[in-house]
């Protein structure tokens, strides 16, 4: 079948159903019927999963550091991050993977630890791996979903506003309090910034239950896009806000905006949903011929370049171009001997602004602190990854290598984008080394089209890759909150930190209905960009009845204490090998 597929140039998954696809089918259909509601006949490998369910075997003596997962199974588009998303859920590190598919099947191997580095013991753990891609066996009540036993959000219904748009300070604060008002109680919540740009998911309840009213529920989309399509201006001290243009958006988006309501029951899948909303935006913006910035370069904002463009002499020589100007067509891939890299483009780009002085007018105008302090805020797992993209005539394989520092979800944010950029894996090899150095090597083809080498999607390809692998350091001082469940309460702090003059770069709210307890982590930094006053911060918590404890005592604290939540600073480990600065290693994150 595959060698049928290559000379037709196609994957031999075009025609068949993807693993979510099967598994919503397949719970409906309860009398295990061999045709569809509308009478068509089931394909094979249906029909196969039936007979042979997958085949997950799981040996904790193999090997003595890790425990051994072998997975045996009919292949479907979407198993592999399937998989992926189900052991990072479950908070296990993957230290080395072995795949392999072909002929509409796929045998893995995974070499998994717990985040302590420990072997799984967790017998619920082990059985939830064990019946993670069996359909017919996922319904058990006592599986663990999540690294946390204490989550019911697997028996839970609750309506999901998925929100993406231009970045601007105190916007988590409006749509908390927007929500709240109309007395909707967040249980969930997951917020990234990246590149000026935020996405938000946000389950809520009210009384207990998703949002019912229809006409409730338009109405809060309308006020939701309103909050998310106000474009900020120039405040009193002229500092510049979040410029808010953007691309068109997608499905339920306007102006750069998505806006997108459905109702959820069971767990949400807050990463994967953040990683399709920014790789959404990102797509926009590349067809759009707008470079894409990374970690390392400062945001011009559009007054600064409209500043720049005035302040030319006529006739005289154009200034420096903008890292964010160059096109697709001559960006590199990497070590294919087309060009320079990625990183040298960037370093030519940096010194060119820095010899304009124009980097310097930008830090002024925005308030924002100069290159040195914004590299130093950053992540201690930052490191920019090496990806190049070969192509092989002989297997018709793309090659994709990756190399970077390891960290937990790395596998994940690869193999996501490569999902839901339609590429299929058909082997693969992951490694990490003795210095935690993770090598990643893809054979993929893309699922439809001729599967010959395409460079500018190779470009492309690349440069969502890299995208998607940076955008998990976070800058910002990491402030871990608990407190019993109390209406309002996500609420009223988002706004206190706003109004304080600090931003959330990004945030992950918890609620466990079984614990009556919710715990939320939050890195927050100047709303002008540069480093937060730990001071500003515990005086705003305080403020609405937070009490500071040390790590790790959040939740005896708030389950003792008459005050309405407890709150402690997470501070990082620095290696001088990582930069910056060891002072402000409590503004790093892992």
């Amino acid at each position: 079948m595959s060698l049928l597929a290559r000379r037709m140039g196609r994957s031999p998954s075009t025609a068949t159903l993807s693993l979510d696809q099967f598994i919503e089918m397949e719970a409906k259909n309860n009398c295990a019927s061999a045709v569809t509601e509308d009478g068509s006949l089931l394909d094979n490998l249906t029909l196969e999963l039936r007979v042979h369910p997958p085949s997950i075997e799981i040996d904790n003596h193999a090997h003595d550091k890790w425990t051994v997962v072998t997975i045996d199974s009919a292949n479907r588009p979407g198993s592999l991050i399937y998989m992926v998303q189900h052991f990072t859920e479950l908070d296990l590190r993957i230290s080395s993977a072995r795949i392999s598919s072909d002929g509409g099947w796929f045998v893995d191997v995974f070499h998994l630890s717990e985040a302590n580095g420990e072997k799984i013991r967790n017998p619920k753990k082990l059985q939830s791996i064990k019946q993670m891609l069996n359909v017919y066996m996922q319904q058990e009540e006592d599986l663990v979903l999540n690294g946390d036993e204490t989550d019911d959000m697997n028996f839970v219904e609750t309506t999901v506003f998925e929100l993406a748009g231009p970045d601007r300070p105190g916007l988590l604060a409006e749509v908390t309090h927007l929500l709240t008002h109309n007395g909707c109680n967040v249980r969930s919540a997951a917020v990234w910034t990246y590149r000026g740009r935020v996405a938000f998911v946000l389950s809520i309840t009210e009384k207990g239950l998703p949002v019912v009213d229809g006409i409730k529920l338009q109405r809060l989309r309308q006020l939701v896009l309103g909050i998310m399509t106000r474009r900020p201006t120039l405040s009193s001290s002229g500092a510049l806000a979040a410029m808010a243009g953007g691309a068109a958006g997608g499905p339920g988006g306007l102006g750069g905006v998505i806006v997108n309501i459905r109702k959820v029951r069971g767990e949400i899948h807050h990463d994967r949903r953040l990683h399709q909303l920014m790789l959404q935006e990102e797509l926009n913006q590349w067809s759009q011929g707008v470079r894409l910035r990374t970690v390392d370069e400062e945001a011009p904002s559009e007054a600064d370049e409209q500043q720049q463009q005035e302040e030319q002499q006529p006739g005289g020589a154009p200034a420096a171009p903008l890292a964010h100007e160059r096109p697709p067509s001559q960006q590199s891939m990497g070590s294919d001997g087309s060009g320079p890299s990625d990183s040298a483009f960037s370093l030519h780009a940096e010194a060119a602004l820095q010899a304009s002085g124009f980097a310097a007018k930008v830090g002024s105008l925005a308030g924002a602190p100069s290159a040195p302090a914004a590299l130093a805020l950053r992540s201690p797992k930052h490191d920019r990854p090496q990806i190049d993209i070969d192509y092989s005539s002989d297997c018709d394989y793309w090659i994709i290598s990756i190399k970077c520092r390891d960290r937990t979800k790395l596998l994940f944010d690869t193999v996501c984008t490569l999902a839901d950029l339609s590429y299929d894996i058909y082997h693969a090899t992951i490694d990490v080394g003795e210095d935690d150095g993770s090598a990643q090597e893809f054979y993929v083809r893309p699922r439809t089209g001729d599967s010959g080498f395409d460079r500018p999607q190779a470009e492309m390809l690349r440069a969502m890759l890299e995208s998607s692998i940076q955008r998990r350091f976070p800058k910002g001082l990491k402030v871990h909150v608990h407190s019993l469940d109390r209406f309002g309460c996500l609420a009223a702090l988002t706004r206190v930190l706003h109004q304080t003059g600090l931003s959330i770069t990004r945030a992950k709210v918890r609620t466990y209905a079984s614990s009556r307890s919710s715990g939320h982590t939050f890195y927050v930094m100047d709303a002008k960009g540069g480093p937060p006053d730990k001071s500003r911060v515990e005086s705003a918590c305080r403020e609405i009845g937070g009490q500071l404890v040390e790590a790790g005592q959040e939740a005896r604290s708030s389950s003792m204490g008459s005050h309405r939540f407890s709150f402690s600073f997470l501070q990082r480990n620095w290696n001088s090998a990582w930069g910056g600065s060891p002072g402000q290693s409590s503004c790093g994150s892992t």
